[in-house]
């Protein structure tokens, strides 16, 4: 057992932790809190070489130090500055997630190297293209095909024009979901925001494999967690993410059991 002080992003503190155990689980390792006063003090159970592999992917991890009984022993420090360069906005009727919003919620759902990660809501392809990034098979949903081609091709890539809420991926075939859903009258028009959040669940725990993770973001005044609880699924994390004045966002991370 190793202790560790991580520096994290203050602004998403508590999801910072949620990211650093969804590391130290890709690593097979494990965690105990210790302190969260300034910084993250953890027990790391595990492989430190492992971990190091997997602290290079993290958003909200800043750097971090081996202590022992006597000093600390720098770990790693990662160079975050690709975060600022996308903030979330409206480009061409499409709305663009934060890029440190969209790394987070591919490593808050477990994704993982050669396993298939699904984004029904592709939108910008943002998270999709996350998820690319470290190294998942990705599935792209979209009822537009034209958000389809931002998503990219090649072998690890699949794009489906298809009504997300109905398609055509078969159960229990996904390993990690991540997405940031439609939640206003201009994106579901055809459909209201309850039902359309207990369709997603519904959908969600179908397609998903036993012990895969979805994460997702959705405004504080969209009603989803006794959707998806009522379903089954284990609420692993919940956090808040201030976007501006008017925008305070909720991110949710479930487990399938």
């Amino acid at each position: 057992m190793v202790r560790l002080r991580v520096e994290v992003s203050r602004d998403l503190k508590a999801l910072a932790y949620g990211e650093l155990e969804s590391l130290c689980e890709l690593s097979d390792g494990s965690l105990d809190l210790i302190d969260d006063t300034k910084d993250l003090i953890i027990n790391y159970r595990g492989s430190l070489e492992s971990l190091k592999r997997r602290f290079c992917r993290a958003a909200l991890i800043r750097r971090a130090w081996v202590i022992d009984d006597t000093n600390e022993t720098l770990f790693a420090e990662l160079d975050r500055s690709r975060y600022r360069t996308l903030k979330r906005g409206r480009k061409d009727n499409i709305v663009s997630i934060d890029l440190r919003i969209a790394r987070l919620l591919v490593n808050l759902a477990r994704t993982n190297e050669n396993e298939v990660f699904l984004d029904p809501f592709v939108g910008s392809g943002i998270i999709a293209q996350e998820a690319m990034l470290v190294g998942a098979h990705v599935i792209g949903i979209d009822t537009n095909p034209r958000y389809l081609s931002m998503v990219g091709s090649g072998v690890y890539t699949d794009s489906i024009n298809s009504d997300s809420l109905l398609s055509p991926i078969k159960d229990n075939s996904i390993h990690s979901i991540a997405t940031d859903p439609p939640y206003n009258r201009l994106s579901i028009s055809n459909i209201d925001l309850d039902s359309f959040y207990r369709k997603f669940a519904e959908e969600s725990f179908r397609i998903l494999r036993r012990g895969g993770y979805i994460a997702f973001s959705h405004p504080t005044y969209v009603d989803s967690l006794d959707w998806f609880l009522n379903l089954g699924f284990e609420l692993v994390i919940s956090g808040l993410q201030y976007v501006h004045g008017g925008l305070t966002r909720l991110i949710y991370v479930f487990r399938k059991p």
